[in-house]
C-alpha cells in the first residue's frame, strides 16, 4: 500500500501540470526517489486525473515493488537519472506544447526577464526518434549543464530536490516559449555584434587565462562604462578545487588580483568542471547560480544593485575558452 501523503502529493503535481497544459491526454510521467525506492506513474496514466491506482513503486535497480499497475513506459530514463545524479529526488517527464513546437524550429531561447536569465540559460537539445527514451546517456550528459533538458519531438524532463523546483523550470520554460512564438517580429537567433575575437583556449585559472580575462574586461568600452556609472569598487573572488582568485575593482576597472579572499565581499565557489563550463560557453553564471551549481558568499542584494556590469563581464568571459 502506497503512504497517503505520497498519493496526494503526486495527484497535486499532477494536476498541476494539467492545469497548465504542460501535459495532455496520457502525455508525460513524474517520479519521486525516497530512500532507495522510486515511486512512479503508471503507464498511460492521466496525470491530470491521478488516483492511488496510478501510482506504483520500483527499487533504485528497476525491479517492481508493488505489482497492482505497470509502471510507465519511461521507467529506463527515470532510473538512470537517479542512479547517475543520487541528489536528485524528483523526475518530471512533461509535454508543453510552445515549448515543444519552439525547438522544433530554434536551437536557443534567448531570455528576456532576470527570473529567465537567472533559471533558463542553455538547455541542451537531444534528438529523439522513437516514442520512448532509448538513449539515456545523451540525456544524462546534458544534465551536467542544466536541470531541464529539451527531448526534440518528445517534450522536456526535468529534475530537482523536490516536485516545486523542476516543475518551475518548465513552466518558466514554457511561459517564455509561448512569449518568443507570439512576437513573430522578434529575430530568435542572434549572434553578438560587439564581440572580439576569442582568444586561444589556455588552462583554467592559469596566470595566461587571469591576464587575458583582465584584459577583456579593462579594454571593454561597454563594461568600463558601466563599471563607473554603478560605482562598481569591490573584491570579487572565484574558487574552484585548486584555485582562489581574487579581482580587485574600482570604478569597474580592475587593478589588482590576489589568490586571498580575506578582504572579498563576494566569494563565488563552483568544481572546476562548472567554471570550464561557464568559460567555454556550455552554461550560464546566471544559472549556475540559480540551480546550485555556484555557492555564493556575500550579500546577493548588494551584489544585484551591480547586475548590469556583472552581466557585461560574463558575456566576456566566453571570450577566454579553457581547456
Amino acid at each position: 500500500m502506497i503512504d497517503t501523503e505520497i498519493t496526494n502529493e503526486f495527484i497535486y503535481w499532477g494536476s498541476q501540470l494539467y492545469n497548465k497544459g504542460l501535459v495532455i491526454g496520457t502525455s508525460g510521467n513524474i517520479s519521486k526517489k525516497i530512500n532507495d525506492n522510486i515511486y512512479l506513474t503508471a503507464h498511460n496514466s492521466y496525470l491530470g486525473y491521478l488516483s492511488k491506482d496510478d501510482i506504483t513503486v520500483i527499487n533504485k535497480t528497476g525491479n517492481l515493488l508493488y505489482d497492482k499497475v505497470e509502471p510507465t513506459s519511461e521507467k529506463l530514463l527515470h532510473t538512470n537519472i537517479y542512479r547517475t545524479m543520487p541528489e536528485k529526488n524528483v523526475v518530471i517527464h512533461a509535454h508543453p506544447l510552445y515549448t515543444s513546437y519552439f525547438f522544433n524550429y530554434f536551437d536557443k531561447i534567448d531570455p528576456i526577464t532576470f527570473e529567465e536569465k537567472m533559471f533558463i540559460g542553455n538547455i541542451g537539445i537531444v534528438p529523439q526518434n522513437s516514442p520512448t527514451v532509448v538513449d539515456i546517456d545523451p540525456v544524462i550528459k546534458a544534465f551536467e549543464i542544466n536541470n531541464i533538458v529539451i527531448l526534440k519531438r518528445h517534450g522536456v524532463v526535468a529534475v530537482g530536490e523536490d516536485f516545486k523546483s523542476a516543475f518551475s523550470l518548465i513552466y518558466l520554460l514554457e511561459e517564455h516559449a509561448k512569449l518568443n512564438l507570439l512576437c513573430t517580429s522578434k529575430k530568435f537567433l542572434s549572434e553578438k555584434k560587439d564581440e572580439k575575437l576569442i582568444h586561444k583556449k589556455c588552462k583554467l585559472f592559469s596566470k595566461e587565462h587571469i591576464a587575458i580575462l583582465i584584459d577583456i574586461i579593462n579594454n571593454d568600452d561597454k563594461v568600463q562604462q558601466l563599471g563607473r556609472d554603478y560605482k562598481l569598487t569591490t573584491v570579487l573572488t572565484v574558487k574552484d578545487n585548486d584555485h582562489t582568485i581574487s579581482f580587485h575593482y574600482r570604478d569597474g576597472k580592475i587593478f589588482n588580483v590576489s589568490n586571498d579572499d580575506s578582504f572579498s565581499e563576494f566569494i563565488f565557489s563552483a568544481k572546476t568542471e562548472v567554471w570550464k563550463q561557464i568559460f567555454n560557453r556550455e552554461n550560464d553564471p546566471f544559472v549556475a547560480y540559480g540551480q546550485g551549481k555556484i555557492k555564493l558568499k556575500g550579500d546577493f542584494n548588494k551584489l544585484s544593485k551591480w547586475f548590469p556590469v556583472f552581466e557585461r563581464t560574463f558575456e566576456l568571459w566566453g571570450l577566454a575558452p579553457v581547456e
